[in-house]
């Protein structure tokens, strides 16, 4: 019985290594194939950066321009201290337990982590509110887009947030005094990770991008330090 045992142990060992191989093989595909190939960045537009902590990705956005407000969903009165309130907000979206508990990768718990690869409808908006950003190669990269394509990607974002019965976002403490989680739509797994909604948002708008990207490097490899577009 403990010879059946460790073969079955072993095999599902083997099982398990081959899964893993799989899934990095298709990130790496994912990453390297562009969805709107042939996307141009225009010469006039809108600056927003993409950024990465080494875990997360989000999109940087002017708070206000003539295209678009942020102030009805993000509100000054959110921030414990208002004064916080930035020039700009860093959004990014994905599993509550891995984004309350996992700032950097030695963070994460394995509960998280097992809740996160499998599948969980608890997901959360990221918050981060900033003074007139700069580009910040390797983490933070310019990204210039046309008006037409800011309003899908505000769209988009938008229909992440979750609405209480008077229409108004619902937001969390987050990391610090500039930072805030909101309640989100959305069903996170390991086929639908916080970058891919990243990559996602900008496919929507037509930008160029990797097709599949659960990691933060093949959403940032398509975004070159300089600023300008491939």
């Amino acid at each position: 019985m403990a010879t059946n045992l460790l073969i079955f142990l072993k095999r599902g060992a083997l099982a398990l290594a081959a899964i893993v191989a799989l899934y990095l093989m298709a990130a790496l595909a994912g990453s390297l194939l562009p969805a709107n190939p042939d996307w141009q960045s225009p010469d006039d537009g809108i600056e927003l950066f993409v950024e990465s902590n080494g875990l997360h990705t989000g999109i940087v956005m002017p708070i206000w321009s003539d295209v678009h407000d942020w102030t009805p969903l993000v509100r000054p009165e959110d921030l414990a201290d208002p004064s916080r309130y930035g020039s700009h907000i860093l959004v990014g979206w994905g599993h509550e337990g891995v984004y309350r508990n996992t700032r950097e990768w030695q963070d994460l718990r394995a509960s998280d982590a097992m809740s996160a690869i499998f599948g969980s409808d608890h997901v959360l908006i990221h918050v981060d509110h900033l003074q007139y950003p700069q580009a910040y190669p390797p983490y933070r990269r310019r990204l210039k887009v046309s008006a037409a394509e800011y309003r899908k990607i505000a769209a988009a974002i938008e229909e992440k947030f979750l609405l209480d019965d008077q229409y108004r976002s619902q937001p969390s403490p987050g990391y610090g005094a500039s930072d805030l989680f909101y309640r989100s739509h959305g069903h996170y797994s390991a086929f639908h990770t916080c970058n891919n909604w990243t990559s996602e948002v900008l496919q929507q708008a037509g930008i160029r991008t990797g097709l599949w990207t659960p990691f933060q490097g093949g959403v940032m490899r398509w975004f070159p330090d300089s600023g300008t577009s491939r």
